[in-house]
């Protein structure tokens, strides 16, 4: 997403509602629960972000 505001509305106007059809089906619903945002990492080698290009999910 190009910016934090569109991802965060993608999520809960694209991603949730779509999680939330999956999980009908055993009779369960969906919330959002965490959201991870990094903005920095005082030491560089403290965390790996891991990017996939490609559709692994919504």
């Amino acid at each position: 997403m190009p910016d934090l505001e569109t991802a965060l509305r993608r999520i809960r106007s694209y991603s949730l509602p779509r999680e939330h059809l999956r999980l009908q089906e055993f009779g369960q619903s969906s919330f959002i629960g965490k959201v991870l945002i990094v903005e920095r990492e005082a030491l560089p080698e403290r965390a790996t972000v891991v990017l996939v290009r490609e559709p692994i999910g919504f």
